[in-house]
């Protein structure tokens, strides 16, 4: 059983790079090799499922049952998904307007925020709207082996 010190909230953005070829992908792919091994447990919102099959389906490199897949593959790592709460819809809101970020990515920094860890996002466009946050960490900076190693 991984501590819960070693839990890591992950969203779409980093996740879709453990089946797409592009920057960063090795240390998505970090990221993901821990939590097999149960050096870290991975933790998202249970909508990183749909947002990660909607971004492989509309990259033009993936067939339905390349699509398929890899979803597939992404329940068999077996992350840990949390379903919505009235509790966490309440600060989901709240992030939402406070940062002027969608209800989506405001549900992964709620989770973090809620769970008092690091959230580990590749969208650089939402890390500058949240970098004033210590639990937000940029996949491409250097504080990504502060929090893995």
């Amino acid at each position: 059983m991984v501590e819960a010190k070693n839990k890591i909230v992950i969203d779409a953005s980093a996740v879709v790079k453990w089946f797409v070829k592009e920057g960063n992908r090795e240390r998505a792919l970090i990221l993901r090799e821990k939590h097999v091994k149960g050096e870290r447990l991975l933790s998202a919102p249970d909508l990183l499922a749909y947002e990660v099959c909607n971004s492989l389906r509309y990259n033009p490199e993936f067939t339905e049952e390349d699509v398929k897949n890899a979803v597939k593959s992404l329940f068999e790592l077996h992350l840990e998904l949390n379903p919505p709460t009235i509790e966490n819809m309440d600060k989901v809101s709240d992030n939402a307007f406070k940062h002027n970020i969608t209800a989506y990515d405001a549900a992964y920094l709620s989770l973090a925020e809620s769970e008092r860890c690091p959230f580990i996002t590749a969208d650089e466009r939402l890390y500058e709207k949240l970098e004033e946050n210590p639990l937000v960490v940029l996949l491409s900076s250097d504080k990504f082996y502060e929090i893995t190693s």
